[in-house]
């Protein structure tokens, strides 16, 4: 079994198949909770949980994804050409998230970076979970192409 399953296990929550503002927003408060936190032993279940979320993020960014793209028109007559997924760039920070979460867990650092470390992991988070609640621009216009 993998550690991914391991911690999803741990986290009865995660088999409600949440929607991703939901558990993006359970991300941003587990990185308010390791604001608080100022030992490496205070941050470690803190990280385990809040790596679980993150999986769960993750895959859900790549399955929706997969359903969403931004495509821009020329001229009206012509075939929409694909720009970017939706998500793309939520999807970059959810990685940064879960890189810096596995370095708060794993990595013995100077305690001085810690809040640094956790303040860093909580403004992405943040980016992130606004990314997925409110589109990213007004003017943004989606088009689904089966």
């Amino acid at each position: 079994m993998n550690t991914k399953n391991n911690f999803a296990q741990l986290y009865s929550e995660l088999t409600l198949n949440l929607d991703l503002p939901t558990l993006t927003e359970r991300c941003k408060l587990l990185t308010e909770i390791l604001l608080d936190c100022n030992s490496l032993p205070q941050t470690q279940p803190v990280c385990r949980c809040l790596g679980a979320y993150l999986e769960e993020v993750k895959t859900g960014l790549v399955e929706s994804m997969s359903d969403f793209q931004i495509v821009e028109f020329e001229e009206e007559e012509e075939p929409p050409r694909q720009k970017e997924w939706l998500l793309e760039g939520t999807e970059t920070k959810c990685d940064y998230c879960r890189a810096l979460n596995h370095v708060l867990l794993v990595s013995h650092f100077d305690r001085e970076m810690l809040p640094y470390l956790t303040g860093l992991l909580h403004d992405i988070t943040h980016s992130m979970a606004e990314d997925v609640v409110a589109p990213r621009s007004a003017e943004t216009v989606i088009h689904i192409i089966p």
